[in-house]
């Protein structure tokens, strides 16, 4: 009975030796968790795995997204529904819901976020390829998620390449810091590119959130930048008025507008409670009521310094420029730059009859169209508030209340001045 219980310990310390991952305790390898392997490894082909392995070099935790470990995670192609993903100390195994496919090139992405047992988290993610079949195609797509209102790159957009001959087959991606993307190891083909701003992390859809799409076809390479908005049925409705004279009015509206469509002047209507109808000039977008304020500004600017700036130009001397110098461009990094022009938000109406204070009009525009093309008319009441008069009186005062008003008399001095003291009498001498 002792031999037997001798050789069961022997045959644990020996599983327990032989068991792949980092001892317990012991040192931090670096800063943050870094994977050190993978199974199977990257750009296996034929591999058949039950679950896919990742060992990191460093105890990690399960603190990512909430606890949510399975968030940081993305399977691609996607099969609809969350991966399985159970921590296991150093490392993590990662699965399909639905399991793997034959014949197919898997992209599997680990997040940035994901931390020791510290709470260290790490600044970088992690990804790699293999394949079911016995090749990964090399295909590549790439670009970048735009916020088309602001006109800006948006970062962690979630991005999709949908198959449109097989909807199951859905290949994932999230978007950088930056807002790029980039998509591999898809077979050559259509698809339809899908970028989101999530609002709710679920990799779908859902109402109210921004969205876009392309289509691309892929052979090798191919770019598709994608500029998202909310997709709204509903028309443009004008959100605030505000006048900066009496001949300009500012509406502030609910939704862009289409970009490229002019709105003529007729297409404002401004009426006055006795329903005289103001007479309009032009409308147009900020943007370009911008560019004609500042045209006309440089043109009186112009004729103002001609006749100087031809004085002083043969005093000046002329600067001598090296040919051989050359600016250094090695470390300016082109800017993310949206091609597409930022949709009009605001819209400046002029007139050539001037608002009149204490007065009620009604303003409507017609034809305005938002960026499904959804046309519609908005109308809005403006008040002109009324003019203040000037009191003169209060800081001038009558005559009459000027005299009786109490006057304030200073002492020439304000030191405390005590009186004298009588000398007492001198005694006669006898």
């Amino acid at each position: 009975m002792r031999l037997a219980l001798t050789a069961i310990a022997v045959l644990a310390l020996a599983a327990a030796c032989a068991s792949p991952g980092m001892p317990p305790g012991g040192p931090t390898v670096s800063a943050f968790p870094r994977v050190i392997a993978s199974l199977p490894e990257t750009s296996a082909v034929n591999a058949r795995p039950n679950k896919v392995l990742l060992r990191y070099d460093d105890v990690i935790g399960e603190q990512a997204n909430g606890g949510d470990l399975y968030k940081s995670v993305l399977i691609s192609p996607w099969d609809g529904g969350e991966p399985q993903v159970d921590w296991k100390r150093t490392g993590m195994t990662i699965r399909p819901r639905k399991g793997w496919r034959a014949n197919t090139a898997y992209t599997i992405t680990v997040l940035p976020g994901i931390s020791d047992f510290r709470g260290k988290a790490s600044p970088f993610g992690y990804e790699f390829r293999f394949s079911t079949g016995p090749t990964i195609p090399k295909t590549v797509v790439r670009g970048v998620t735009f916020d088309w209102v602001q006109a800006r790159a948006i970062p962690r957009t979630t991005v999709q390449a949908i198959d449109p001959k097989d909807t199951t087959l859905v290949w994932l991606t999230v978007s950088d810091s930056t807002g790029r993307y980039e998509f591999g190891s898809m077979p050559a083909g259509t698809y339809v590119i899908r970028a989101i701003d999530e609002k709710s992390p679920n990799r779908s859809l859902d109402p109210r959130e921004p969205w876009d799409t392309a289509t691309v076809t892929v052979t090798d390479s191919a770019r598709a930048d994608l500029y998202v908005f909310i997709h709204d049925t509903l028309p443009v409705r004008v959100s605030e008025l505000r006048t900066s004279d009496s001949l300009t009015i500012t509406l502030t509206l609910d939704k862009a507008l289409m970009p490229g469509v002019e709105i003529p002047a007729s297409a404002a209507r401004i009426v006055q409670s006795d329903s005289t109808v103001l007479q309009v000039a032009s409308v147009m977008t900020a943007a370009q009521d911008r560019v004609e304020r500042e045209k006309a500004d440089s043109i009186a600017r112009l004729k103002d310094t001609t006749a100087a700036a031809a004085a002083r130009r043969d005093t000046i001397p002329r600067r001598t420029i090296d040919p051989t110098r050359r600016r250094d461009t090695s470390q300016v990094l082109p800017p993310l730059v949206a091609k597409r022009a930022a949709p009009a938000t605001e819209l400046v109406v002029r007139m050539t009859t001037p608002l009149k204070p204490g007065s009620t009009y009604r303003v409507t525009l017609t034809g305005l169209r938002n960026l499904l093309g959804v046309s519609g008319t908005a109308t809005r009441v403006l008040i002109i508030p009324k003019a203040v008069p000037i009191d003169s009186t209060r800081n001038a005062r009558s005559p009459a209340a000027r005299d009786s008003a109490p006057k304030t008399i200073t002492p020439r001095d304000s030191a405390v001045r005590v009186p004298a003291l009588p000398k007492p009498p001198t005694k006669p001498q006898f």
